[in-house]
């Protein structure tokens, strides 16, 4: 750390700067901090003050990881919601075996494979909501 004085009229003022290195985080403490920043609703600001982190860092963090650039493996699941025509069933996705389950609003279930067509999809759970 250094100093740096500076006269103001009659008082000294005496500014702290920080002169310090960078601070290095490993790919595993990267990673678990983006993990812990994605564990809710706008974490990801809590998550950057709590580490020291610039958000824009952080952010930068959560692209490379979701590409798989920290290493290991690119995520598998993302949560999903589906709102077609207004409707807003409650959805949850959950990856199993490669098969992403939907679970409507009415109760139903449909599990699908991951290649599944949008347009066939969207057509088919709106079918299923009004049924």
């Amino acid at each position: 750390m250094g100093s740096l004085w500076t006269v103001h009229g009659m008082l000294e003022v005496m500014d702290v700067v920080d002169t310090g290195r960078r601070r290095r985080f490993s790919r595993e403490e990267k990673i678990r901090i983006v993990e812990e920043s994605f564990s809710g609703p706008n974490m990801a600001r809590a998550t950057a003050r709590r580490y020291g982190i610039a958000l824009s860092g952080l952010y930068l963090w959560r692209r490379q990881y979701q590409r798989g650039e920290l290493g290991g493996e690119v995520p598998a699941f993302r949560a999903v919601e589906l709102f077609p025509d207004g409707i807003a069933p409650a959805i949850s996705t959950a990856v199993t075996s490669g098969l992403i389950e939907i679970a409507l609003s009415n109760g139903r279930r449909v599990i699908v494979p991951p290649d599944v067509d949008t347009g066939v999809l969207t057509r088919f759970v709106q079918i299923l909501e009004r049924a």
